[in-house]
Parts: structure tokens; sequence; C-alpha cells
């Protein structure tokens, strides 16, 4: 039981704001463009976290080390960005399929910047995963013809988890020495330090609905839940349960993202059932194996 609340809990919190974040970075786009809803959202986790790395760490810098950490920010700053702009063009749902594949594109990147391998029984959960998630969107979408039409947002977005995925091998090439918690503010100051231009020059500051609520609490969920939060627990999970275990329970976020059509309509949960089993099959083949052999690392997601 202990370690079940000291573990699985927390994965599980991780996963349900990581599905969280799709539809509410959605709607941010009501009320802001995406470099504005980028760049405010890093800043105001930055500041946020700032008390607490002031009272337990030294703030020196290190050149070389914020350097390292500036390039891999900017690969995650490239993910967020191109997060927003995809869902102009298309929808969160999509979005969440297209996430599955980044466990595929980080192994791949590990082999071709780190010469990690990864075990046959770890590739094939990871693949079983990828088609598993996709099966259970696509089964519910089976009707509507925009689901078998790749959009312009689709390409972007994926070109985005590719962006993602080299920051998760950058991190693991850089970080992995550094304390959780100081990994995560390097990662948000510098992704600051890069957008704030693009902020200034590009964000269109007086679009911004600041004056309407609901842009606040769009602002201050993605901050506090979806990026500072998801950072610190992705850090403990880590080192708690190894790195593939954690890119292996990223395949329930499109379960996730579309529960509440399941719960509306619970006839329609028939059509994913053979997803669904593909996903709990995925989950047991790397996991077994993460037992006995840590891969690859993730780092800071949507």
């Amino acid at each position: 039981m202990k370690t079940f609340f000291s573990a699985q809990m927390p994965l599980y919190v991780w996963v349900a704001l990581m599905a969280s974040s799709f539809s509410v970075s959605e709607n941010m786009l009501s009320y802001a463009n995406p470099i504005a809803s980028t760049g405010l959202r890093f800043i105001l986790a930055a500041i946020l976290m700032l008390p607490f790395i002031i009272n337990v760490y030294s703030l020196s810098i290190n050149r070389l080390l914020f350097g390292r950490y500036l390039l891999a920010s900017l690969f995650l700053v490239l993910f967020f960005v191109g997060l927003f702009e995809s869902l102009k063009t298309t929808s969160a749902l999509r979005t969440s399929v297209i996430y599955t594949l980044l466990p595929l594109l980080s192994v791949l990147l590990s082999y071709v910047v780190l010469k990690i391998k990864t075990p046959a029984r770890q590739m094939f959960g990871f693949i079983l995963g990828t088609v598993g998630a996709s099966w259970v969107m696509l089964a519910l979408h089976w009707q509507n013809q925009s689901w078998i039409t790749w959009q312009m947002g689709d390409s972007l977005f994926l070109l985005a988890c590719i962006s993602l995925a080299l920051h998760v091998v950058l991190i693991k090439k850089w970080a992995h020495a550094q304390p959780p918690a100081l990994s995560a503010f390097y990662i948000l100051v510098c992704g600051s330090v890069i957008l704030l231009p693009l902020l200034l020059l590009y964000g269109n500051l007086w679009d911004v609905a600041w004056s309407n609520r609901a842009f606040w609490q769009s602002l201050l969920y993605l901050s506090l839940f979806t990026t500072l939060a998801t950072f610190l627990l992705q850090q403990y999970l880590l080192k708690k349960l190894g790195p593939n275990h954690l890119l292996a329970f990223t395949y329930l976020v499109p379960v996730l993202v579309l529960s509440p059509r399941l719960l509306s309509a619970p006839h329609e949960i028939g059509y994913s059932l053979p997803g669904l089993f593909c996903i709990v099959l995925a989950l047991f083949f790397i996991v077994k194996t993460q037992k006995n052999r840590s891969i690859i690392p993730v780092s800071a997601k949507v």
C-alpha cells in the first residue's frame, strides 16, 4: 500500500495532468495566441518556482550547463508553440493520438544520438501501445470523414513531437546528474529567456484577453499544474519507477482525453476494447522489462 501511494498514485496524477493539458491548451487559444500562451506559461511557472529554488539551492550559474539547458529548452519551447499552432487547424483529440508516437520517437533518437539500444520486448510494447492508443481514438470516430484526412495541424504537431523527443534525449545526455527540482527550474528559466523576445515581438499582447477571468484560470492551470507540477512529478517518477515505465503510461493519455465521451456514451466502449487491450499488453511488456533495465528518461511534457 505504501509503495502504491508513493509511486503509482503520483504516476496516475501525472498522466491525468498530461491529458488535461490538451483540452485546456485548445481552450487557451480563445484568449491569447500561441506565442503569448507559451511565453506567459513558462514565465509564470518559473516565478512560482523561484522562492523554493532560492530557499533550497544556490543559484550560481554554470555557463556550460546553462548553455546546454538553453539548447534543450529550445526544443521544448518549439514543442509548446507547435502544440498551440497545430490546434488552430486540428483538435485536441487528434493531437493526443499523435502524441502517443513520442515514446517511439524518443527510443529511435536515443539510439541515434546516445547509441542506447532498446530491448526487443520493450520495442514491441511501444509499437503495440501506439497501435492501441490510435485504435481507441479512431474506433470512436470512424464515421467522421475528417478523421481519415491528414490535416496541416497534424503535420505541425508531428514535428512538435519530434522536437520534444530531441529535448528528452538532450536532457538524458546532460541533466541526469542534477537534482530534479533544479533541473526543472533551469528548463523553465531557459525557456522563458528564449520566449521573452518572441513574446514581446509576436505575442500580440494587446490582443490577450487580460480582463477575462477564464483566461487567468486557464493560464494558472497550465502554469501551475501542467507545467510546474508535471515537471516535478516526472523527475520524481523517473527515479522511483524508471524512464520507460513513465513513457509507457503516456499511452493512457488519449483514453483519458476521450473519457468524457465514453462516460456519456458507454455503448461505444465496445468499439475501443481491442485498442484498450493492446495498451494493457503494451504496459505489461514495457514495465516488466523496465524492472530489469532502464533505457531512456522523459523530460518536460505538455
